[in-house]
């Protein structure tokens, strides 16, 4: 199994309460897909996944906005001949729990498996 992993930043909207998850290398955007309702994936030229959307994210992930301004975490991006999926692992720094989200659909891309961490 080959795993490419990547350095990617976290951003979060307050006021539009929006995720987005994003390598840091410079990549040409090729296709957006919908993993779920309110959840984006972007790809590059070689189908490797570059970004990550999360639209109404504290709704999403059932937690407080407060928590998703810094969490620490990580992304796991999983993609097979005829599944992708997602998921989202957030340690909240002000309780000793985890939330997590997963979001899984059935897309024919290339197979390959790609971690995403959040630094």
């Amino acid at each position: 199994m080959h795993i490419k992993q990547f350095e990617a930043e976290y951003t979060y909207d307050y006021d539009l309460d929006v995720i987005n998850i994003e390598i840091k290398n410079d990549y040409t955007h090729e296709k957006s897909i919908d993993l779920a309702f309110g959840v984006f994936l972007d790809f590059d030229e070689n189908f490797l996944p570059v970004n990550l959307e999360i639209v109404s994210a504290s709704k999403i992930v059932g937690i407080e906005k407060k928590y998703l301004i810094n969490p620490n975490g990580h992304v796991e991006i999983i993609i097979g001949n005829d599944i992708i999926k997602v998921e989202v692992t957030f340690k909240l720094k002000d309780e000793n729990e985890c939330v997590q989200l997963t979001a899984l659909n059935d897309y024919g891309f290339p197979t390959s498996q790609t971690n995403f961490a959040i630094v």
